[in-house]
């Protein structure tokens, strides 16, 4: 198996881990790809409080279905209380909202088959973002050291070959 490219950034005290996705040319599905997001919510599980997704309801309805998009929204924390809509004129865009981190939620993500299920996605702590998904182009660890260490670790651990580009 081809190493998979990770380009690293030292940002204070903490280290981000940019998988990008054209660069690796793996579909969002392949198990390699599972297995990074899985990494890195293993190395920031404990510092992980909410959520923040934003989709696209055609999308959504396209590739699971209108009832199985609603429920899976609905299970990872979407209400009307906090739900935000994204407008070009009088369209509606794409719909974003943020909830809670339970461990129903992060086991969502855990077993995700497609870390490209939704467009974009937040994993946070508070305000800060751990994990980042955007629009098919890069799937983003942001943690502190010791955490970027185990993230490393489990890639090991998933016998994950990886190559670091640094960018400091």
């Amino acid at each position: 198996m081809q190493a998979i490219t990770f380009y690293v950034k030292q940002q204070g005290d903490e280290t981000s881990y940019e998988y990008n996705i054209y660069d690796n040319k793996f579909s969002p599905s392949n198990l390699a790809v599972r297995k990074v997001l899985m990494a890195m919510l293993e190395s920031v599980h404990q510092r992980l409080t909410h959520l923040e997704i934003e989709y696209n309801d055609q999308m959504l309805a396209d590739s699971w279905g209108a009832k199985r998009s609603a429920e899976w929204l609905l299970s990872l924390g979407a209400s009307r209380e906090n739900m935000r809509e994204n407008r070009s004129g009088d369209v509606i865009v794409s719909r974003q909202f943020r909830a809670p981190m339970t461990p129903e939620r992060y086991h969502f993500f855990y077993t995700l088959n497609d870390v490209s299920a939704f467009p974009h996605y937040r994993l946070q702590e508070g305000e800060a973002d751990r994990i980042v998904f955007y629009f098919s182009r890069y799937l983003q660890l942001v943690a502190p050291h010791e955490e970027a260490e185990a993230f490393l670790s489990q890639l090991e651990e998933f016998q994950l070959p990886y190559k670091i580009v640094r960018l400091d």
